[in-house]
């Protein structure tokens, strides 16, 4: 009987609070995601080609676990809190009636056990196909095909989740019903009484009001102009002043909203001045958690950003080149021409590279033509610039090679013409070097003066990061070979098109590697680029993806838990207005709109931050997506805002649900 009363009170525990319960299926779903990250299988295939990185990755996950314990913590703490005080009449009588305090203690530890049973029961199996669907999404994206693919299940990773989520539900549940069972039953069967508050004056109210503002806008301006420079000082004075100056903003809004209660028009009639002082004395007592529900919605908006952007602007890597080779050329002809080798080979050239170290050399010509450009960044280039006073050469022909095997037009210089060229990584320059190259600056060489070709040019030179070049000049055979000599030490080599499409790009390569392994030869690939990249995209948008989850499931359950509790320690005037003859459909219709702008207001000040939270750190972290990506970009942040508003509106609903359960029940005691 005892058991059967347990699997009841579980049963209507999670039908009044079906909100709640879904947010323990989600936080689930979220640490088997993450812990199982080692068993997906782009990770199995990334610790083949970037083990070392891969694993300072794996580091990083306990650190997230048990951060993710203590923030489920206090979810789950609050909203038991919530749970156990809406039950105090219902203990009350159970001791009443003969219940010992050990049997109650009992009791609610086992409704506790078994409600995170069937949680587990729905989580564990919705987690292992999440994960299936997102190890095959992405393993089609990058190219690697669904070809081979096994079914994993991380043993460790579902032990850690059963383990940490149970452990967490019974501690936060055994801290408060040992404080609950210790109570008479007349402290339960007492009705909770409205507990006093200290009243903030009006005058202190609109001095935090502004101080808050001020403070925000300092945070903004900091953010915005100084977070690039990534300054630890400056960092901590954001977050100094951003998260004081959101504590101040909401400790002065009660102010504000009394103001315009104070001017209340012929228009407002009904509960207006009830709903209004309700909303003021909930945003005055419990402005602390609405300002660490507006921060956790604000960390939630930016990780996701930051997810996204992470995704979109590393999900496309240049290929120029698919292997690049170190050696004589009699060696590196006579493997890529074998037996083995040859039907995947679509071609291989020597990519000659020098530096000059004992020649004359001068940008003069290019930084007069920069310092002409009025933006923020042109004292970085010309300090670039002048660090690259013996720049590299690359020989003409050898790029051209490259354009070819790209199908791009090749390169034509005229007499005394050379072309400029830096990587694809150091873009942040490129928009002020391509209008001063529109000038045809000169520059000297060897004292002879060269004009730059219009065009700046950033493909690739090699298959991964064995030379990383910021800037250097592209210059005719003849001059190459007088100012550096004409050693072939680099080949490239570029795979046969038609085994690419038939395999896919990462299984062609990974087959051709497997080959070149056995040769002896010293190489690098296209394929640990694109493993570095594939690392960079789980690294970054797993973990700020799976962070900003968190953070909306816990922001959200804080809030409107909050907004329940305040309510019920004030129910006794909603009582009163019913005697004095509201009905019941006007009291809802109040508690509804005070959930709305209750919502509103944290929602709305974690939006104008974000702004600016996106805005510097997309530009610090220089992950603002690529233009050719902007279809992809719209469908992707449309996609999240949707789910974004969806979540909020189904939480506003439950809780706009809830709040209604409570006020209907004023007629059980009419």
């Amino acid at each position: 009987m005892f058991f059967n009363l347990i699997k009841r009170n579980s049963s209507k525990i999670r039908k009044e609070n079906g909100i709640y319960f879904a947010s323990l299926v989600i936080s689930i779903v979220a640490f088997y995601v993450i812990l199982s990250l080692g068993e997906q299988e782009v990770m199995v295939y990334l610790k083949s080609v970037e083990s070392d990185a891969v694993a300072k990755l794996m580091l990083m996950i306990p650190v997230l676990y048990v951060a993710s314990l203590f923030f489920v913590f206090f979810l789950v703490y609050f909203a038991n809190r919530y749970q156990l005080q809406r039950r105090c009449h219902e203990f009350g009588i159970y001791l009443m009636m003969g219940m010992k305090q050990s049997r109650l203690f009992a009791m609610i530890m086992g409704e506790t056990l078994w409600n995170c049973l069937v949680a587990l029961f729905i989580g564990i199996p919705t987690s292992l196909f999440l994960t299936e669907i997102i190890s095959l999404v992405t393993a089609k994206l990058v190219g690697m095909g669904i070809i081979g693919h096994q079914f994993r299940i991380s043993w460790s990773g579902l032990g850690l989740t059963v383990f940490g989520f149970i452990m967490v539900q019974l501690l936060a549940v055994f801290i408060l019903s040992l404080r609950m069972s210790k109570k008479e039953p007349v402290d339960l069967l007492d009705e909770q009484k409205e507990k006093l508050q200290r009243i903030l004056s009006p005058v202190w109210g609109w001095i935090s009001l502004l101080v808050g503002i001020i403070l925000l806008c300092v945070a903004y301006g900091l953010a915005v102009l100084y977070l690039p420079t990534l300054d630890v000082l400056i960092f901590v004075l954001i977050l100094l002043t951003g998260i004081s100056g959101t504590f101040m903003l909401f400790r002065g809004l009660g102010s504000l909203i009394g103001a315009r209660i104070r001017r209340k028009s012929s228009l407002s009639t009904g509960l207006f001045t009830f709903t209004g002082r309700q909303l003021q004395e909930n945003v005055l007592h419990h402005f602390s958690s609405l300002a660490i529900s507006s921060l956790l919605i604000l960390s939630t908006v930016v990780c996701f950003a930051f997810g996204i952007s992470t995704t979109l602007n590393q999900g496309v890597v240049e290929r120029t080149v698919d292997f690049t080779f170190e050696g004589s050329k009699e060696e590196i002809v006579s493997v890529l021409m074998s037996d083995e080798l040859k039907p995947y080979v679509k071609d291989y050239y020597p990519m000659k590279i020098g530096h000059i170290r004992t020649h004359a050399f001068s940008w003069t010509g290019l930084e007069e033509a920069v310092l002409k450009e009025k933006k923020s960044k042109t004292e970085t280039l010309l300090k670039d610039l002048s660090y690259h006073d013996r720049p590299y050469f690359i020989s003409l022909t050898s790029y051209n090679k490259l354009l070819e095997s790209t199908n791009k037009s090749t390169i034509v210089l005229r007499e005394n013409e050379v072309a400029m060229y830096s990587n694809g990584i150091f873009s942040s320059s490129h928009d002020i070097l391509n209008k001063a190259l529109e000038t045809n600056p000169s520059i000297d060489i060897d004292d002879k003066q060269y004009l730059l070709k219009s065009t700046l040019y950033t493909n690739n030179l090699v298959a991964d990061r064995a030379i990383t070049i910021s800037y250097a000049l592209i210059v005719p055979d003849d001059l190459y070979n007088r100012l550096i000599g004409n050693l072939e030490k680099r080949w490239n080599m570029v795979l046969d098109t038609d085994f690419v499409r038939e395999e896919g790009l990462m299984q062609a390569m990974y087959q051709v590697d497997e080959l070149l392994n056995t040769s002896g030869l010293n190489y690098e690939s296209y394929l640990a680029s694109m493993g570095r990249q594939l690392f960079y995209i789980v690294a970054g948008s797993y973990t700020s993806l799976y962070l900003g989850v968190l953070f909306l499931i816990i922001a959200n359950t804080l809030l409107g838990l909050k907004f329940l509790m305040q309510q019920r320690c004030t129910r006794h005037r909603y009582s009163t207005l019913f005697m004095l003859g509201a009905s019941i459909k006007s009291l809802c219709k109040s508690a509804s709109m005070q959930i709305w702008w209750y919502f509103g207001l944290v929602i709305t000040v974690a939006i104008i931050s974000s702004i600016f939270g996106i805005w510097s750190m997309l530009r610090t972290f220089s992950v603002i997506p690529k233009a050719s990506n902007i279809y992809a970009i719209i469908i992707l942040v449309g996609f999240t805002l949707i789910v974004f508003i969806g979540f909020e509106l189904c939480y506003i609903w439950m809780i706009q649900r809830k709040s209604n359960e409570e006020i209907k029940r004023l007629k059980e005691f009419q």
